[in-house]
């Protein structure tokens, strides 16, 4: 049961991860302070951190799913 709430707080923060990363780029377009393509690749960076915390989330689930404790 913890680890099924572990999986699910993992995944919450990856899509808030995702959230941030967003809005970091909505910034950065809106108020066209990006001049090169390297001023965008920390937000790119944050937003796949975020989908490689999803990542995590879903594969500890299904480990919880083929082990039977789920």
């Amino acid at each position: 049961m913890k680890t099924t709430i572990l999986a699910y707080v993992i995944a919450l923060g990856g899509i808030a991860v995702i959230a941030l990363g967003l809005w970091s780029l909505y910034i950065l377009i809106t108020e066209r302070t990006a001049e090169h393509l390297e001023d965008y690749l920390p937000t790119t960076q944050t937003i796949a951190i975020g989908f490689g915390l999803i990542g995590i989330a879903r594969a500890l689930d299904m480990l919880l799913v083929l082990h039977g404790f789920r």
